[in-house]
């Protein structure tokens, strides 16, 4: 009898879990640049779902994203800096005017 309970709990589980595009979504929990892309990329996912659904506002799909794109760009530049366009030096100068 216990067994039966088990299964059918089990079964009952699997088959009530919410899957994103028929794919289990794997969120990391790991100080790793290369996880926290992939988890900002899910959430990204998760975001247009969302609003597409209704469930949040254009104007809070619109910041929410704008955030997590630039985090993800972000993170790729610390994996990557070769493709970065931006001055991610630490030195200030100051600027000289001419006269």
């Amino acid at each position: 009898m216990k067994k039966i309970i088990i299964s059918a709990v089990i079964f009952l589980g699997l088959t009530s879990s919410n899957i994103n595009n028929n794919e289990w979504a794997t969120i990391y929990c790991k100080p790793d640049l290369n996880k926290c892309i992939s988890n900002l990329k899910h959430q990204l996912l998760w975001l247009e779902e969302d609003y597409n659904s209704g469930v949040i506002n254009k104007r809070a799909y619109e910041s929410y994203k704008l955030v997590a794109e630039n985090t993800l760009l972000s993170l790729e530049m610390i994996l990557d800096p070769s493709g970065c366009q931006c001055d991610t030096t630490d030195r200030k100068d100051k600027l000289k005017l001419k006269k």
